[in-house]
């Protein structure tokens, strides 16, 4: 069996519990318009996830790219293509990490994060914003 059709077992071998950011390709269409097949995304684990945050979550023995949302206690991750379902996160779940940059063949990469310049803090922009 090669490494693609354990994606689960190559991640966790190469990326689990480091807190350096890494890379990942986005397979599927699941997060378009925002981010196309085969894009590479930049996942940093020390970001904090909050509500409206790009994340890769494990959840139920499944890795999964999505958006994060909180609707009052209950938490989903959504898929920005309305053609496929959303997950209600019922029970527990582990955040890998927060999308912090995008990079798409012959587009400037988009960066989801910015410093804030009054309040020093880091502001997350759902659309991303070039740098």
């Amino acid at each position: 069996m090669s490494d693609l059709d354990t994606p689960q077992k190559l991640f966790q071998t190469n990326c689990s519990t480091n807190s350096e950011p890494f890379v990942l390709q986005n397979l599927g269409n699941y997060m378009t318009p925002e981010f196309s097949e085969n894009c590479i995304v930049i996942i940093d684990p020390s970001i904090q996830i909050h509500n409206r945050a790009y994340a890769v979550v494990r959840f139920d023995d499944e890795l999964y790219f999505r958006q994060y949302i909180e609707r009052g206690s209950n938490k989903f991750l959504i898929c920005l293509n309305t053609q496929h379902d959303d997950i209600e996160l019922k029970g527990e779940f582990e955040i890998i990490g927060c999308v912090v940059q995008q990079k798409q063949r012959k587009q400037k990469p988009r960066h989801y994060y910015h410093l804030n310049p009054f309040t020093k803090e880091m502001d997350f922009y759902a659309s991303g914003k070039l740098r």
